[in-house]
């Protein structure tokens, strides 16, 4: 098992996001925070086998205000509860179309740099950009905006461009129209995500 403690620091909104991470076989499991000028958000993420997420719970907070979102999936099959309180100004949360998610086999927390780690280990796109290959893949995300936590289908691609310098490499994203080349390290952990975060400080945990 390989166990990692991860800071980011975020943009746009300015943020700090922390990750503890626990890599066993082809599963991981994570708490994480971040803390924002206007919420702070916790989460705690569960995999099974092939990195594919069963559950994941995510929890915000501002001033006068909160809300949660228990997320989980069986079988390709979404579901969410949620629940809240002061928090009339938010959209609504929670899966407005739950048949759209069906086959679906990662969440994406947004803002969020550790849930991009799932789909590059189940494809082993770390491998492929330090052999230097071409690979792209293309996903069904059950995406999470914060901080309402509405889940939403959205599809994105992930394509393998090259090494990087610590035994990591670096993976091409696209969604819709938003592009970014992401440096991941060699335990598919996110070390900068251009306009996202970019990483401060690692540890074994």
């Amino acid at each position: 098992m390989v166990e990692r403690f991860v800071i980011w620091r975020g943009e746009d909104p300015e943020r700090a996001d922390t990750a503890a991470v626990a890599l066993s076989g082809d599963s991981l499991s994570a708490r994480g925070a971040s803390t924002t000028g206007s919420y702070a958000l916790n989460f705690v993420l569960t995999t099974g086998p092939g990195w594919v997420t069963e559950r994941v719970r995510v929890h915000t907070a501002g001033t006068g205000w909160w809300r949660a979102l228990d997320l989980s999936a069986r079988e390709g099959v979404w579901a969410a509860s949620v629940a809240g309180e002061g928090d009339g100004h938010l959209g609504p949360a929670g899966v407005a179309d739950p048949a759209a998610l069906r086959g679906a086999l990662d969440c994406d927390l947004g803002l969020c740099p550790l849930t991009n780690t799932m789909p590059v280990l189940r494809h082993d796109l770390v491998a492929a950009g330090r052999r230097g290959e071409e690979v792209t893949v293309d996903f069904r995300m059950a995406w999470i905006s914060v901080p309402d936590l509405a889940v939403h289908l959205s599809p994105q691609t992930y394509t393998s461009r090259g090494p990087a310098p610590d035994g990591g490499a670096v993976i091409d994203f696209v969604s819709g129209d938003f592009e970014a080349a992401l440096h991941v390290d060699a335990d598919g952990l996110v070390v900068d995500y251009p306009s996202l975060g970019r990483r401060v400080g690692a540890w074994a945990a």
